[in-house]
């Protein structure tokens, strides 16, 4: 990373402006789902020749991953965030 995470702003969040851009790399700010009781804001720093990606996470409330603002978490596999979301739905449908 060549260039510092500022903390982007609700209108960028909400609009997954693109924030930074260099020959490897392209940031955007987006919403962190919620965790806790609030959403947080962030940017995803998404690699150029890479499938992982990068996601600094500012957060109001309980964030279960870290003291610091913003809070870098690494993930590999972006599939992996919907088939879980799929599978909880079904356990909820599950269970009424």
């Amino acid at each position: 990373m060549t260039k510092r995470v500022q903390e982007p702003t609700a209108e960028q969040c909400s609009g997954l402006s693109k924030v930074y851009e260099d020959t490897n790399e392209t940031w955007f700010a987006l919403w962190y789902p919620q965790m806790g009781g609030y959403c947080g804001k962030a940017v995803a720093v998404l690699y150029k020749d890479i499938g992982c990606f990068d996601v600094y996470v500012w957060h109001d409330g309980e964030f279960p991953f870290g003291d610091e603002s913003p809070t870098r978490l690494h993930h590999c596999d972006p599939g992996q965030f919907v088939r879980f979301g799929e599978e909880i739905i079904k356990l909820q449908n599950s269970i009424d």
